[in-house]
Formats: C-alpha cells, sequence, structure tokens
C-alpha cells in the first residue's frame, strides 16, 4: 500500500503529465495553423493528446479511490517532464517565426512521440486494475499510432523528393 508522500509524489507527477499532455496538443495545433493544407492530420493529434490528459486526470481520480489497488512503481522524476514541457513550449513558440520547415517539424514529431517519456507512463505504478488499466493502454496505444502516422507522413515526403529528383525515365526529356 501506498504512503501519503507516495500519493503525493505521484499526483505531482500525474498533474506534470497532464501538463506534458496539453503542451503537446498546443504543438499540434500550431502546426496546424502553421501549413493548413494538413490541419486535419495535426488536428487529429492534437485531440488524442487532449485525451490523454483527460485519461491522465481519471487515472489520478482512481488511484485517489482506490489507493489499496495501488503500489508505487518506478520513480518518474518531474524535472524530467517540465524539461520535455519548457522544450515542447520553446518549440510551438518558435514556429509562429517560420524556424521550421515542414519536414524538419515532422521529425520533431516523431522524436517526441518516440520519446520515452509516455512509454514510462505505465512504470509509475503497478495495479491490476482495470479501468486503470484500459486507460492506459490506451493512451499506450495512440501513442504507437502517432508515430506510425507520422512516420508515414514522412516516408511520403520523402518519395514525393525522390520524385522530383529522379522522374520516370518516360517523363524525363530525351536529349538530342
Amino acid at each position: 500500500m501506498m504512503t501519503i508522500a507516495d500519493i503525493e509524489k505521484i499526483t505531482t507527477v500525474l498533474k506534470s503529465m497532464i501538463q506534458y499532455e496539453l503542451s503537446l496538443s498546443d504543438f499540434y495545433m500550431q502546426c496546424g495553423n502553421t501549413w493548413k493544407e494538413d490541419q486535419a492530420f495535426w488536428q487529429n493529434l492534437a485531440r488524442a493528446e487532449v485525451g490523454h490528459a483527460e485519461n491522465i486526470q481519471r487515472m489520478q481520480e482512481i488511484i485517489l479511490k482506490k489507493q489499496g489497488k495501488f503500489e508505487l512503481g518506478r520513480p518518474f522524476n518531474p524535472i524530467a517532464l517540465n524539461t520535455a514541457i519548457a522544450g515542447i513550449k520553446d518549440i510551438t513558440g518558435r514556429l509562429t517565426s517560420g524556424a521550421f520547415s515542414f519536414e524538419k517539424i515532422l521529425f520533431t514529431a516523431r522524436d517526441i512521440e518516440q520519446s520515452i517519456l509516455e512509454s514510462r507512463y505505465a512504470e509509475i505504478v503497478k495495479t491490476a486494475d482495470l479501468e486503470y488499466q484500459t486507460l492506459m493502454k490506451g493512451i499506450l496505444s495512440d501513442t504507437s499510432e502517432h508515430k506510425k502516422i507520422i512516420l508515414e507522413k514522412i516516408e511520403g515526403i520523402k518519395k514525393e523528393l525522390n520524385k522530383r529528383q529522379f522522374p520516370p525515365l518516360a517523363t524525363r526529356p530525351v536529349s538530342q
């Protein structure tokens, strides 16, 4: 069983996780505002991050209600989360100044989604609570899907660039 100090630590981390997810949502919304032609792509990611924040809020409520069903898991450093939040906010702020190309921001989004932060969420507490586990699995599944669709977008850009650099022989001008 967790102590009051354990609950306070977890609550602090969960609140930081919520802020991380909301910062990531803001980042994706700004990407959509910057690249209007791909706005739906970015907005879908942004909505999912808001959903993650809502799930984490519900997870916190579950922990507080059912404290006896939870054990403290791997320590999670809120400072690392706060550093990540500051980094995302910095990138989001610089988006409006045109500091990033579309390709660069896709690579940045990929790196964020591949970071260990979200993959370690499941390690914060140990529990067999089904409701909590379902919410956690939803976040992890969404994150995996985000990585996949961002990588697909990157691959699409690479293919388009290759087509421009190396058009099929039939469309190349014939030299005389």
